[in-house]
């Protein structure tokens, strides 16, 4: 049985791009859950705010010609958190929206095109790359289209070319003056089928982010939104290897050059460029049915929630799925971590340099009780640590509910 699990904010949502179970055209699912939530507003300690609360998640995928030259799939969830100890607005909305198309013109060419569109509250969800790690209320949206197109040139070798627009609109005065913004990209790169399973890439990607964000009045500062715009220009070699069906590798590996061709609006503030290494690796490992292990590091430049020009982020993660087949087959586990520093670029002596370290920890356990319904409990633990004052915090998070599908 294929099962899914649809959570709006701390873990993922599981709909956007998912094959309907079974082969199934369509597929409706719905989660209810109760939770626990000891710090929903990610504040330092002595502020933190506790509730218990219900969560409702429905959802509908659709599928259309798997394993043909044509695949579409696509899917739709909301998810309603109702906070029973929350002032003011004890409720959250979400929404995501998917689309993902897979066009094979031949052996030799093939075209993927995807479109998400999100409207969320936790940082997971809306960017990430969890450049901004601090949870923030409201309608916050994000909308992502990405097209890629692969052609397999003469003898062994290719090209690759692809497209990215990001937009990300936060409702709040503060974000949304800080982190509004387009980011649109293009990456070329010739490929060389070293064998039958191994691919070699040289590859160059332009990226343009335009902050358009209203202007922020600070005490002794007006934060200008276009000072931070800026183009980057990544230089890399990759590389991605199939050893057998158990195990997936890819890997990226250069350098990124960012120009901020604004900051003369804050000297001092902004820097002219930076220059920083550049990493994408990911490991997966089909170890046995239905349990895969996937890790992976990244090192790349991303917006900031603070007043500087950027962040410089390193992560690294790991997400392991298990099914205890010795025990029941309808018993599946999952473990999840991250662990990310990220070091301010910008801001002046109060923030240049300055590092935060975000932990994300996950755990949880899903029973099938039939085909159709299961049952889950899991527990979620964030912990940022911050050099800027008032910015750490800790936070758990538990739930359990009941899912089912048709």
């Amino acid at each position: 049985m294929k099962k899914r699990v649809i959570i709006l904010g701390l873990a993922a949502l599981g709909v956007a791009g998912a094959q309907a179970a079974d082969g199934k055209l369509w597929e409706v699912s719905a989660s209810l859950k109760g939770f626990y939530d000891d710090n929903y507003t990610t504040s330092p300690d002595d502020l933190a705010e506790e509730s218990w609360g219900i969560e409702v998640s429905p959802g509908l995928s659709l599928s259309y010609g798997q394993g043909t030259d044509l695949e579409i799939n696509a899917g739709y969830a909301y998810g309603l958190r109702w906070y029973n100890d929350r002032a003011g607005d004890d409720q959250d909305h979400g929404h995501e929206l998917g689309l993902n198309l897979n066009k094979a013109f031949s052996e030799s060419s093939r075209l993927i095109l995807s479109e998400s569109f999100v409207v969320a509250q936790e940082p997971e969800v809306l960017d990430p790359s969890l450049s901004f790690p601090l949870r923030t209320e409201g309608d916050n949206i994000r909308n992502t289209f990405e097209a890629g197109y692969a052609q397999d040139l003469t003898g062994n070798f290719g090209a690759e070319i692809g497209y990215s627009n990001s937009l990300f609109d936060y409702d709040e005065d503060y974000h949304s003056a800080l982190l509004n913004r387009q980011y649109n990209s293009v990456d070329l790169a010739g490929t060389y089928n070293l064998d039958r399973l191994t691919k070699l890439r040289l590859g160059y990607k332009f990226a343009s982010t335009d902050f358009d964000g209203s202007d922020l009045q600070v005490p002794g500062l007006d934060f200008l939104a276009d000072a931070r715009d800026s183009y980057s220009h990544f230089a890399y070699v990759g590389v991605s290897r199939y050893l057998d069906s158990q195990y997936e590798a890819q890997a990226r590996a250069g350098v990124q050059y960012a120009d901020y061709h604004n900051a003369d609006l804050m000297a001092g503030i902004i820097p002219d460029d930076e220059t920083s290494p550049y990493v994408d690796a990911r490991l997966t490992w089909t170890y046995a049915e239905s349990s895969t292990l996937v890790g992976g590091v990244t090192l790349m430049r991303g917006a900031t929630d603070l007043q500087a020009a950027d962040q410089e982020t390193t992560a690294v993660y790991a997400q392991l799925t298990h099914r205890f087949t010795d025990l029941s087959p309808d018993l599946y586990g999952t473990l999840t971590g991250r662990f990310q520093n990220g070091e301010i670029s910008g801001g002046g002596d109060k923030l240049d340099g300055k590092e935060e370290d975000l932990l994300l920890l996950g755990a949880s356990l899903s029973y099938n009780i039939t085909e159709s319904i299961w049952a889950e409990i899991s527990y979620n633990y964030d912990e940022l640590d911050s050099d800027i004052p008032r910015r750490s915090f800790e936070r758990n998070y538990v739930s359990f509910g009941i899912g089912a599908r048709y």
